[in-house]
């Protein structure tokens, strides 16, 4: 077989001449190349600040001798490391103690050294990154836009507004021009630390719910992988604070009509505020004195319940069911607590304008100086206190709820029929798995407290506030009322 015959122009000649040979020295970067030659590369530069820093792609870093004259001379090694930060890739000079001066010698430093440099060398741009990563390149400013689409549509109103407020005023500042692969347990717990003293504990294990729940889709989505590690401030629980049983018969006494009706049904049931202003007509039976609890308004929209469990049929009193015909007067349409217009009653309009001004008239304290005082302790004023401490020492409508269940432990009313009307899950054990609920224990138990709350009502705004008696007191026939009043333990 005959092999081609290759031919050279004289063009091509001129040119293989014109290339130097090995043995020739480089052309200096600023002098002009002659013709034919291969021009060198350029450094390039990136700023960080004032100072210029050369982008090698591939350096060595240098070793030095920093001497001391209380401390061993030691070997030092200085590198150029590229890291990501919130406003895009920023050169960063390093300084490394390698070791003793005595122990190493400068070849030894230099091997140190390498392997600090050879992880500096291993940086790559983010075009490169957005290659090889794929999703986990993707900023986490564009992820949480998308989770929002897909996912926290379908979360209840309460807590679409929650996490977006974590979202939008914490996590998007902190993380956003990063990219979602990047993010570590080592930067989200630097990001927690950060929370700590702006706001309380409870609320920082909020926003680390909500992180979690984002990572969670962020790890199924391929945009990131492993887990999150991370330690939280100590959440310290309150014991919040709860109408006393006379508190509530002054409040029933001086109020009336819709109002009378709606703090009773609050406190014989235990509803939340939501789920009371979310009833109609419909959904009481004042025939079988049952109240039937399917949904809840929150900042003007219908929704389930909080949870699985909120939804529940909870049994009224003879006392608070007539209470409920004579408000009612026959009306058998529309939401139970509504305006003149037909639209729910507003929780906030009800705690604001009906209960602060109730209370208010019958000089109970909307705020309890004192226990809020205890919660600052001795090293913080009333001023400084949080606002999870001023809810805890403050009266609203869910203290209501604190009453409900109190008063039932007071009467000794059986736990699972106390969790199936306040509407609480059940927890995991066994026993209480295979406990059900009869019907003449709820009934009964519907009857104690329309007899705890319904009777004994004071003519006048005097009295001496009382706490709850329990069994044994009443069995032991120690007095409740009068000089001899219990105090809140």
């Amino acid at each position: 077989m005959q092999r081609p015959t290759v031919e050279f122009t004289q063009k091509d000649v001129n040119s293989m001449e014109s290339v130097p040979s090995p043995d020739t020295a480089l052309t200096p970067c600023n002098s002009p190349a002659p013709q034919g030659s291969l021009a060198a590369a350029q450094n390039q530069y990136a700023k960080e600040g004032a100072i210029s820093l050369a982008r090698r792609r591939w350096q060595e870093g240098t070793v030095y001798v920093r001497k001391s004259k209380n401390l061993p001379d030691a070997w030092w090694g200085r590198y150029v490391e590229t890291v990501e930060t919130e406003s895009g890739p920023r050169r960063i000079q390093r300084n490394v103690r390698l070791g003793e001066a005595r122990y190493f010698t400068k070849p030894l430093a230099k091997r140190a050294l390498r392997e600090y440099v050879d992880k500096a060398n291993c940086y790559q741009p983010q075009a490169v990154k957005i290659q090889q990563m794929g999703k986990a390149a993707t900023p986490f400013a564009v992820f949480a836009a998308r989770w929002r689409e897909e996912v926290l549509i379908h979360k209840k109103a309460s807590t679409r507004a929650t996490v977006e407020g974590h979202i939008k005023n914490m996590l998007l500042p902190a993380f956003g021009k990063l990219a979602t692969g990047d993010i570590d347990s080592e930067s989200v717990q630097t990001f927690l630390n950060r929370l700590v003293g702006k706001l309380s504990a409870k609320t920082i294990a909020n926003v680390w719910t909500t992180i979690r729940i984002m990572w969670n889709s962020a790890c199924a989505w391929k945009h990131a992988t492993g887990d999150l590690h991370v330690d939280l401030p100590r959440v310290r629980k309150l014991k919040m604070r709860c109408y006393s049983v006379e508190e509530i018969k002054r409040m029933l006494a001086a109020s009336k009509g819709a109002e009378r009706a709606f703090f009773w049904l609050a406190v014989e049931t235990g509803m939340r505020a939501g789920e009371i202003i979310a009833l109609r007509t419909s959904d009481v039976d004042l025939e079988n004195l049952s109240v039937e609890v399917n949904k809840a308004i929150w900042a003007g929209e219908e929704d389930s319940p909080k949870t699985e469990a909120g939804y529940r049929s909870v049994c009224l009193s003879s006392r608070l069911g007539a209470a409920l015909r004579e408000y009612l007067a026959g009306r058998t349409e529309g939401y139970l607590f509504q305006s003149s217009t037909g639209r729910p009653w507003d929780s906030s309009t009800v705690l604001g304008r009906k209960l602060n001004g109730l209370l208010e008239r019958l000089d109970i304290p909307k705020i309890d100086l004192k226990l809020l005082a205890k919660f600052v302790g001795k090293d913080r004023s009333i001023e400084q206190a949080t606002r999870s401490e001023k809810r805890a020492a403050s009266l609203g409508l869910h203290s209501f709820r604190h009453t409900n269940a109190t008063a039932m432990d007071s009467l000794g009313i059986p736990q699972q029929v106390r969790k199936q009307r306040i509407g609480h899950s059940g927890s995991g054990d066994v026993t209480e798995i295979y406990t059900h609920t009869f019907t003449q224990d709820e009934r009964a138990a519907a009857e104690k407290l329309g007899e705890f709350f319904g009777t004994g009502w004071p003519e006048t705004d005097t009295g001496k506030l009382i706490s709850f008696p329990n069994l044994s007191q009443k069995e032991e026939g120690l007095p409740i009322g009068g000089s001899e009043a219990l105090v809140n333990q």
